[in-house]
C-alpha cells in the first residue's frame, strides 16, 4: 500500500511537470515566432523603401547603362525578398543587392536627396545583414 502511494505521488509530480511544460513551451515558441516574424517584417519594409527609392531615381535616368544598374539592383533586391518570404535569410543574395545598389551610387549621377536616401538604404541593409 505504501509503495502504491509513492508511485501515485511520483506519477502525479511527473504529470504536473509534463503539463506545465505543455503550457509553457507553446507560449515560448509563440513569443519566439512573433519576434522572428517581426524581424522579417522590418526587413521587408526596408526592402520596400529601397525599391521605392530606386524606382523613383530610375525614372529620371536616360542612359542605357544607368537604367541597367537600377534594374540589376531592383532585381537582386527582389530575389533576396523572395527568399526571405520563404523564411530563408540569404546573406549572399543580400550582399549582391547591396553591391548592386552601391554600383548605382558609384556610377550614376544622382541628386543629393536621392544619393542620401540610397546611402541610408545601403547602411540599413548592411545593419540588417550584421544582425543576422
Amino acid at each position: 500500500m505504501k509503495q502504491l502511494g509513492r508511485s501515485l505521488t511520483i506519477f502525479s509530480l511527473c504529470l504536473g511537470l509534463v503539463m506545465s511544460g505543455a503550457v509553457l513551451l507553446p507560449a515560448a515558441r509563440n513569443a519566439w515566432f512573433q519576434e522572428y516574424n517581426s524581424n522579417w517584417n522590418d526587413i521587408h519594409a526596408l526592402i520596400d523603401r529601397t525599391q521605392s527609392d530606386l524606382r523613383g531615381d530610375a525614372d529620371m535616368e536616360h542612359g542605357q547603362k544607368e537604367r541597367e544598374r537600377y534594374h540589376h539592383a531592383q532585381k537582386s533586391l527582389s530575389t533576396f525578398d523572395r527568399h526571405l518570404s520563404k523564411g530563408h535569410f540569404d546573406k549572399d543574395k543580400l550582399d549582391t543587392a547591396i553591391s548592386d545598389i552601391q554600383n548605382v551610387l558609384d556610377h550614376n549621377t544622382l541628386q543629393a536627396s536621392s544619393r542620401d536616401a540610397l546611402l541610408r538604404d545601403v547602411s540599413d541593409l548592411r545593419s540588417a545583414r550584421e544582425r543576422r
